[in-house]
């Protein structure tokens, strides 16, 4: 019953997402739109159909990736603190958006696209930290993976900050927009990707949703289960770049909503995750949809980033989740 109740929480929050912003449209108006009635004001018309509905299906299909990319590195590695951000691949998209924004000419940058750019610094973090890890003969550790993370995490990090010192103050303003996360300007054409990457990252995980079950039994009870273990983590940390790497090169930064919210699915439906894995995919994109909501209207006309007040709104369910794991030892 959970489950349905959150396909129309999340049918709803798409519906605030679309009918509620800055813009003031009356009711009739809104209606008029929806239906595509020829008397729509135009103008208004282009606000819902351009910006506001292609924006609220991308940040719902990035907080429902997210989610699950959280979700699959936090049984892989059975590792509670475990995120999409773990292994480098936010900080690689970061230090390539900024130094493209920075140093590249306007001409190229909008040529090749910033999203490209993102996601090709995130897949090289990413190769990054598999080859630190990686040991011949030898299944990949999951401490070693997040000790790997953890440097190139570090390296990207000190690239980043040097290119934003040295960087045209003008520029450096724009990555800092970027960097804080935001959703504003995303058009139809980078949904395709970002659903496509979606639908097939969900069915991998439903079909291997056993194997995962296995996983959180330990390695060797898994092995014992007839679970590749060490397979099954390539798979997963090949979903996380490509759900986290589409998602930066899209919105920049969003972090908290892969380390939170699957322990919030889990407080709903358990650790089966036939069932944990689409219930944290609509709580993610549930989430999202009404952060970035609030982003818009709070201080209208002006823009929160979207990075920033989900930080805030997490730390709150971040302490009381560090207090049980706390009690529970």
């Amino acid at each position: 019953m959970l489950l349905p109740a959150s396909g129309l929480a999340l049918l709803l929050a798409m519906a605030a997402g679309v009918l509620w912003g800055t813009a003031d449209i009356s009711w009739g108006d809104r209606l008029a739109i929806l239906m595509h009635d020829d008397d729509a004001p135009r103008g208004l018309s282009m606000i819902v159909w351009q910006w506001r509905i292609p924006r609220v299906l991308a940040v719902g299909m990035i907080g429902a990736g997210l989610t699950l990319a959280g979700l699959l590195m936090q049984t892989a590695l059975r590792n509670p603190m475990a995120d999409p951000y773990l292994m480098g691949v936010s900080s690689g998209a970061s230090a390539a958006a900024v130094g493209a924004i920075i140093w590249f000419p306007s001409q190229m940058t909008e040529t090749l696209g910033l999203p490209l750019i993102a996601f090709l610094g995130a897949a090289a973090a990413f190769l990054m930290t598999l080859s630190l890890s990686h040991r011949r003969g030898r299944a990949l550790d999951p401490l070693v993976v997040i000790l790997a993370g953890v440097a190139v995490s570090l390296m990207f990090q000190a690239l980043t900050a040097f290119f934003l010192y040295v960087g045209d103050p003008h520029a450096t303003r724009n990555a800092m927009g970027w960097l804080m996360g935001t959703a504003a300007g995303t058009d139809w054409e980078e949904l395709p990707l970002l659903g496509t990457i979606l639908a097939l990252s969900l069915v991998l995980a439903l079909r291997a949703s056993s194997k995962l079950d296995a996983t959180l039994l330990g390695d060797e009870r898994a092995q014992s289960l007839g679970v590749n273990v060490g397979r099954m983590r390539l798979l997963v940390f090949f979903v996380t770049i490509a759900l986290t790497g589409v998602a930066v090169s899209i919105a920049g930064i969003v972090g908290f909503v892969g380390l939170i919210l699957p322990h919030m699915a889990r407080l709903l439906v358990g650790a089966r995750h036939r069932v944990l894995i689409p219930q944290a995919a609509i709580l993610g994109a549930i989430t999202l949809i009404l952060v970035d909501l609030a982003c818009r209207v709070v201080l209208a006309p002006e823009e929160l980033p979207l990075g920033v007040l989900l930080a805030l709104l997490a730390a709150p369910p971040f302490i009381y989740i560090l207090r049980g794991m706390a009690h529970a030892r």
